[in-house]
């Protein structure tokens, strides 16, 4: 057994056994039994994502933890403290008060998104035609630029000139007088939320999209032959259908949302008064602008054990949409202290669903009566199926002109003149049309300079991801080597981190190598950024390719690597296509890293430069909407060409389970 094993070896290896090769091979046989059948190769490709997530993400997060327990001033390490500044955080009211608003925040954003986008995905997947272009309208604000989003609403809700008061006060009266929503400590936060159920609203539409789709029809066409109506339909069908995503689709946007910085950031900057100062402003201000490193490391890890419980739970969540073809386990598995810390969560989650199903049971009844008494109503079929869905139009119509219309006041005033944006004369259609503004920004401002800036970034980051996604997420897939299932949790859980943790710790280490205001350091940083997500999605695509082709291509001489270039990434070239615009859109996007880790005008990024231009209350809107439009346009260009590749990364491996 052991020589045909040894001999089919040496044969997809290309190489015949001799006398001579023997040891090796006895060596070999024994490293592959402790190791893995394919750990040689395996290594080779997984090292670059080793040496990436390792120096970017592992390291980072270890010495951030480690100089918490020092006390830390800018760059000087001082005594050690131990637990003294996790005490005195925790003693701190701003930061008690950061954590109770974060809370805030994240908890009425995120049943807000759910509700919404759960309504708006059962609205486009009924919808007879022209479901898929609405949706794709409804997935803009998603790619463009987190500092174009804010701007958009900074210009809506401008006390003077924004087109919320032009509406509600002089236009509706429904309002008894302007108000400054950004600026205001009791409008503040909710004028937050509601930005960030906008901007969230199309990750929510997209994936619950995705998973009625994924929903067999005949489950549909069953329960209407036994007389369930659209309501019925709906509870016992859609929801138990959905139920997978909808949990997938709250661990992460919960994460992502808990975690948020640069748009609150950019549309108050953690004000007024502290009202919108989430804790990663917190700890920035803590850690980078005040130089407390110490204090701002300690803001940021004390968040850590919410975080990992959710990225437990989350990974709970997507193992039933792993690789069916692993063999079942023939013990059970060691429970590890973050499974056992989640499991709390996870009866909280039960008991969450038992009270949904139970509310559900109450309002099905009537209901179903309600529905009932419609049908017999004396209205024609006819009629009634095209009442409907012109309700579903409008429906839908509104939800996309809510979602498209801040893009659309970037556009216009872009194309105003200052003059006609201080007298509010034309709010909704340019009249006359200039490129004052567009002039300005090429002439007069290091505009063209910070676009070809993060031109380079991008593509250079992109190279990258690309590369190494690629090598590691086969490694991951397709051989067998022992570690893999932890290397794989290890970039769910990389993925997941804050930036706020990892900016710190990044900040100082680049800081000591010389790297800080070059952009060499964001080339460098921001692959942590895309690789994880990039992995993941790699990952998804990997699995669908038949192991046959690969065996077939060793049989005949090829090396593992050959068999990896000639045969398997040919058949996943829209997964490369997919990654490389995930790269780029991030990269041009990215604003935390870039803002801290630049200093000079000339080396800024697009979103920095853009977020330079904000000084005071009274705005140049006419400059910031035009470099806003032009930033903007490369990523809409990108999203326009490969729509359909970008939404199947989105939904990779959620809709599965």
């Amino acid at each position: 057994m052991r020589v045909r094993f040894e001999r089919r070896t040496f044969l997809m290896a290309g190489r015949r056994p001799d006398a001579a090769s023997a040891p090796t091979s006895t060596w070999l046989a024994a490293s592959q039994r402790l190791l893995g059948r394919d750990w040689p190769s395996a290594w080779l490709f997984v090292l670059p994502t080793v040496v990436l997530l390792f120096g970017l993400i592992g390291y980072p997060v270890g010495y951030a933890a480690y100089l918490s327990f020092f006390n830390v001033v800018g760059l000087h390490q001082g005594a050690f403290v131990g637990l003294e500044i996790y005490r005195f955080i925790w003693a701190d009211d701003s930061f008690r008060r950061s954590l109770a608003i974060t809370t805030t925040f994240t908890a009425w954003s995120e049943v807000l998104k759910l509700i919404i986008g759960l309504v708006t995905a059962l609205l486009l997947h009924n919808l007879p035609r022209w479901g898929s272009v609405l949706g794709g309208l409804i997935l803009v604000p998603y790619v463009i630029p987190e500092v174009v989003r804010a701007l958009a609403w900074r210009i809506l809700l401008d006390p003077l000139f924004g087109a919320a008061n032009y509406v509600l006060f002089d236009g509706l009266h429904l309002i008894d007088s302007r108000t400054a929503w950004l600026s205001d400590p009791h409008t503040a936060l909710p004028s937050v939320i509601g930005v960030s159920v906008w901007a969230g609203l199309p990750f929510f539409v997209i994936l619950l999209t995705a998973g009625l789709k994924a929903i067999d029809r005949e489950q549909y066409e069953a329960a209407a032959i036994d007389g369930a109506g659209g309501w019925r339909r709906f509870l016992h069908v859609s929801l138990p259908g959905l139920s997978h995503v909808v949990l997938v689709a709250l661990l992460l946007s919960t994460i992502f949302t808990f975690n948020s910085f640069g748009l609150t950031y950019l549309l108050t900057g953690g004000g007024p008064a502290g009202a919108t100062r989430l804790y990663a402003i917190l700890a920035y201000q803590y850690g980078v602008a005040g130089q407390r490193f110490s204090d701002g490391v300690a803001v940021a890890l004390s968040t850590a054990p919410f975080i990992l419980v959710l990225i437990v739970l989350l990974g709970r969540t997507l193992q039933p949409g792993a690789d069916t073809a692993a063999p079942a386990p023939t013990r059970r598995p060691p429970r590890w202290p973050l499974s056992v810390a989640a499991t709390p969560a996870v009866f909280l989650v039960r008991v969450g669903q038992a009270l949904i199903w139970i509310l559900i049971d109450a309002i099905e009844r009537p209901a179903g009566f309600l529905a009932a008494g419609a049908t017999q109503l004396p209205v024609a079929e006819g009629v009634r199926r095209r009442v409907g869905t012109g309700v579903l139009y409008l429906l839908v119509s509104t939800i996309v002109a809510i979602e498209v219309l801040p893009l659309y006041f970037i556009v216009i005033t872009a194309f105003r003149t200052t003059l006609d944006i201080e007298r509010i004369q034309h709010m909704f259609w340019p009249d006359p049309w200039t490129l004052e503004h567009i002039d300005y920004l090429l002439n007069k401002l290091p505009f063209v300079r910070w676009y070809a800036n993060s031109v380079l970034v991008a593509l250079v980051s992109t190279v990258v991801s690309v590369c190494v996604a690629s090598l590691g997420a086969y490694s991951l897939t397709r051989l067998r080597w022992r570690g893999s299932r932890a290397m794989s949790a290890t970039v769910l859980l990389a993925y997941l981190l804050p930036g706020a943790l990892l900016v710190l710790p990044l900040y100082a280490i680049l800081l000591r190598l010389h790297l800080i205001n070059t952009l060499v350091a964001l080339m460098v940083v921001y692959p942590s950024v895309v690789l994880p997500f990039a992995i993941w999605l790699m990952m998804s695509y990997y699995r669908s390719v038949p192991q046959e082709l690969e065996d077939a291509a060793l049989i005949d001489g090829c090396t593992r690597f050959g068999a990896f270039w000639r045969v398997v990434l040919p058949l996943v070239r829209p997964a490369l296509l997919a990654v490389a615009m995930f790269s780029i859109t991030q990269a041009w996007n990215e604003f935390l890293y870039a803002f801290t880790f630049l200093w000079n005008s000339q080396l800024e990024t697009l979103p920095v430069g853009l977020a330079g231009l904000v000084v005071g209350d009274v705005q140049a809107w006419g400059e910031l909407m035009a470099a806003a439009l032009l930033t903007t346009l490369p990523v809409a260009a990108i999203y326009m060409l490969g729509q359909r590749f970008m939404v199947a990364g989105l939904t990779a491996g959620s809709v599965k389970g």
